[in-house]
């Protein structure tokens, strides 16, 4: 784990470490808003941690209330959902069973088994090969794209870099690495913000590779910040 290239900005990337991860699936696509609708059309829009789990008042949610269902915007049935704080999208992924990735599961699984790829395509990244900041070529969201709109990598997962953020288990801290053990890392115990990887269609290409460690408040829900969820292998 950690910036192999010596290109990050920040220290947080840093030291490079060997980590050992337990077999995991993991779903092929970001959540979409039509499977967060089922969600909600169950279980409702909770509060946890003094939010809703997704916010249907910002601008920027594609989701909508009508009475007691909940439905996606028209034309935004299979892109990501967004607005969705990280107690939302844990309680998601509860609901089916699962769990949001680990830092370091998802690092993995970006670099298609663990190799090093600076992005989830094995080279360097174009327009047609994610949806990141600007428009151009197959690339022509200037907000989010509908998941699988570009090829997956080597493991076939799609959107690894761009379209959204990605919410992981983990508390964020810039030293987090220098700790890590070596096997299944959970992060540290308390923090103020949790991990998010991949970029987002806001951010740029340098924002998309596989190592960088974003990060956001629990109970934050942005317009670029999605999930994905995993389930052990028994």
């Amino acid at each position: 784990m950690g910036d192999l290239w010596d290109v990050s900005f920040s220290k947080d990337e840093q030291p490079i470490h060997t980590v050992k991860i337990s077999p995991i699936w993991m779903s092929k696509f970001e959540v979409t808003n039509a499977q967060f609708c089922v969600f909600l059309n169950e279980r409702g829009n909770a509060v946890e941690g003094g939010m809703p789990w997704i916010d249907l008042q910002d601008e920027d949610c594609l989701i909508m209330r009508r009475g007691r269902r909940f439905s996606p915007k028209r034309g935004y049935w299979y892109h990501p959902v967004v607005e969705v704080t990280w107690y939302g999208a844990r309680a998601f992924a509860e609901w089916l069973g699962c769990r949001l990735p680990t830092e370091a599961e998802w690092e993995y699984a970006a670099r298609s088994g663990g190799r090093n790829v600076m992005y989830p395509n094995g080279g360097m990244l174009d327009r047609g090969d994610a949806n990141f900041a600007g428009v151009g070529g197959k690339d022509s969201w200037k907000w989010t794209s509908p998941v699988g709109s570009f090829p997956p990598n080597l493991l076939g997962l799609f959107d690894m870099a761009g379209n959204v953020w990605e919410r992981c288990w983990d508390w964020y801290t810039e030293d987090y690495y220098s700790r890590s053990p070596d096997t299944d890392p959970q992060g540290p115990t308390t923090g103020a913000h949790r991990i998010m990887r991949g970029g987002s269609w806001n951010y740029s290409r340098l924002n998309c590779r596989t190592t960088i460690r974003g990060m956001n408040a629990p109970d934050d829900a942005v317009g670029d910040i999605g999930f994905r969820i995993v389930r052990d292998v028994e």
